[in-house]
């Protein structure tokens, strides 16, 4: 019998915290419930997804006890696990991110480029705060952080609290990618692994096969050869998401050896992304008139119910799946696979030992480790070096208040390159993150 689990899911105001409670209850038979506690200090946004939420657990999990809070003591005294996906600055800093490098004539995008950048030294200084918080009254809680951008966070975390084990920073686009991937050769994700190396959010797949040794990755890519890449729920999916996955067809194009990260596409075609941007609605506006708008419309239907009745129960069919997966394997110890972030510490013998790189591995009581992956090639090694500077330079801009660190963190960044363009949206940046950040 598994033991009943506490948790906590600190930014309960996102509007995919009903589709992670949907993951809930689809793993409630393995992942056994005993408390869950639901934190924001925005309670604005909770507020209107606390009957809905409370009505599906009170309907799948009844037995479990459910807290909403703003009281950091309660969110975090006993739990097992923090699932942490907090957004510093909410929608309206995201918009921000992600209008302001477009009026330059840059990427905007919520965790690539200058946005991404704005974004790191928000989430930094918000995520040193909630270890602090969290140690203060459990030290032995995990801390599975998925909030973005993951790379500059986890970097910043690991010199923050370096002898933490048990702070695991993770991202869901390699789930969901080998979701997409599992599609094409017609077979469950779980039965696939595979074997990835890079920096979060800039990485390469270069195996994909099943757990008897059966490699698939010549089928994908012949596949990906003749028709174009979408993701696994396409039909469901805005159309600047499936412009991300159309691109991993044209980078193979030119360099067929890896299947890309479809985050990639922001570094090796910026200028046609800028293009192809309306500097007026971003994803940001998409998101809020499209998730955001069908997820609250549905729990502002519950208002005033006794029981769910008709409503449905959203599903997280990647990001809520993997958290749950992640937390699973970690406090039942099962050691699973997964696409996981480490500090390299010689993985990658040929790059430096501190950065935090992702490689796959397992998830077990012990933590993550990492599979060694081995010497990488001059091309990936030189992409790599250039985004690990950057991300290096921006978690020491933060850190020091260092306005030329944050300028040289922007000009390396292969979205931007330009002094003259990094500067002037740095000051921009600056100006509207004034309240979150200041560099001198």
């Amino acid at each position: 019998m598994r033991k009943e689990q506490n948790i906590t899911i600190v930014g309960a105001g996102s509007s995919r915290t009903p589709a992670l409670v949907g993951s809930i209850v689809d793993y409630k038979d393995r992942f056994k419930i005993k408390k869950i506690v639901f934190f924001d200090i925005h309670t604005k946004r909770t507020s209107k997804m606390e009957t809905y939420i409370r009505l599906v657990l009170k309907q799948e999990i009844p037995n479990a006890t459910v807290i909403f809070t703003t009281d950091k003591t309660v969110a975090y005294e006993d739990a097992d696990a923090v699932l942490v996906q907090m957004r510093a600055g909410n929608t309206e800093m995201r918009s921000l991110d992600e209008k302001i490098p477009l009026k330059h004539g840059l990427v905007g995008q919520e965790t690539c480029g200058p946005g991404g950048f704005a974004y790191g030294m928000r989430s930094i200084g918000a995520m040193i705060e909630m270890v602090n918080d969290i140690r203060a009254v459990n030290k032995d809680a995990w801390i599975l952080n998925y909030t973005n951008p993951a790379a500059i966070v986890a970097l910043a975390l690991d010199k923050v609290f370096p002898d933490d084990k048990r702070i695991l920073n993770l991202c869901d686009q390699p789930y969901s990618m080998m979701r997409s991937y599992a599609k094409i050769l017609d077979k469950p994700q779980h039965d696939l692994k595979c074997t990835y190396f890079g920096l979060n959010h800039f990485g390469w797949f270069t195996e994909i096969e099943d757990y008897q040794g059966n490699s698939y990755y010549n089928q994908v890519k012949e596949y990906l050869t003749g028709h174009e890449f979408k993701p696994y729920n396409a039909e469901q999916r805005s159309a600047s998401w499936l412009e991300t996955y159309k691109r991993v067809n044209k980078y193979l194009s030119f360099f067929p050896e890896y299947l890309p990260n479809t985050y990639l596409q922001y570094y090796f075609f910026p200028e046609e992304i800028v293009e192809e941007s309306d500097p007026n609605y971003t994803r940001a506006d998409e998101a809020r008139d499209s998730r955001e708008k069908e997820v609250f419309e549905l729990c502002a239907s519950a208002e005033g119910r006794d029981d769910l009745g008709n409503l449905e129960i959203l599903k997280g069919s990647v990001f809520g799946n993997l958290m749950i997966e992640v937390a699973e394997s970690i406090l039942y110890d099962l050691n699973n696979e997964f696409v996981i972030m480490v500090r390299n510490n010689n993985l990658i013998p040929n790059f430096p030992a501190e950065a935090i790189v992702e490689l796959s591995g397992q998830l077990g009581l012990d933590g993550a480790k990492a599979y060694p992956y081995g010497a990488i090639k001059p091309f990936y090694k030189g992409l790599m070096e250039g985004q690990y500077a950057y991300e290096l330079l921006t978690v020491e801009a933060f850190l020091e208040k260092d306005y030329t660190k944050a300028l040289e963190a922007l000009t390396i960044n292969r979205t931007i390159v330009d002094p003259q363009k990094a500067k002037a949206v740095l000051d921009d940046l600056m100006e509207a993150n004034k309240n979150y950040w200041t560099l001198t």
